[in-house]
């Protein structure tokens, strides 16, 4: 095992050696041996790689379960290398007139994920634009500092997100005053991506 990392659900991520560990891991007896030093249940998944398709047609049946298989055909991308899709924004919160739509496509490898990134993909004969998809910084609403969340701040008083007083931001009456509650700047809000502290 090259490394240990626990995440935030209380599980860990594990990364090993070599790819024929890992393979081993995957079959059953590999999988058998490993639960067996564990005291509680354990489950295993692999990891997967997530980019974004820009502007899908919303009239695409993601749940479809033969969706992820054709679009592998016609892109000549190896079975089984798609593991899901869903879009990203809920359907119930779509505007009347829209017709496109963001979507999270899940990848099982990462070879097949940067083909797709450099090259695009294709979805009913339409060429649809790909971007990584990049996690924000967790910023907790209370004392807008990024990198924690609720049960882990100490601050005792709630910081307002446009002006950095001391009040929640829904009942912030400071108009047109700006001021970052992360580096202190006047020229921005604390949850705005021109903060240097968002940026690092």
């Amino acid at each position: 095992i090259r490394a240990v990392t626990p995440i935030r659900n209380r599980g860990i991520i594990v990364e090993l050696d070599s790819e024929e560990l890992a393979t081993w891991l995957q079959e059953p007896t590999g999988r058998a041996l490993l639960e067996e030093q564990f005291e509680s249940t354990i489950s295993f998944r692999s990891r997967t790689f997530a980019l974004v398709l820009e502007y899908l047609p919303i009239r695409l049946q993601l749940d479809d379960t033969s969706l992820l298989r054709r679009v592998e055909t016609e892109n000549s991308l190896p079975a089984d290398s798609l593991s899901s899709i869903r879009w990203i924004k809920p359907v119930a919160r779509r505007f009347v007139e829209q017709w496109k739509a963001f979507a999270l496509l899940h990848v099982a490898d990462a070879f097949t994920a940067n083909n797709i990134l450099q090259d695009g993909i294709c979805i009913n004969n339409e060429h649809v634009n790909v971007q990584k998809d990049k996690k924000e910084p967790i910023r907790y609403a209370k004392c807008q500092h990024f990198g924690h969340i609720a049960c882990n701040c100490t601050s005792s008083v709630d910081t307002c997100g446009t002006c950095a007083g001391a009040h929640i931001t829904s009942q912030c009456n400071a108009y047109r005053t700006t001021k970052c509650a992360n580096c202190r700047a006047d020229d921005h809000t604390s949850w705005s991506h021109k903060c240097p502290e968002f940026l690092r």
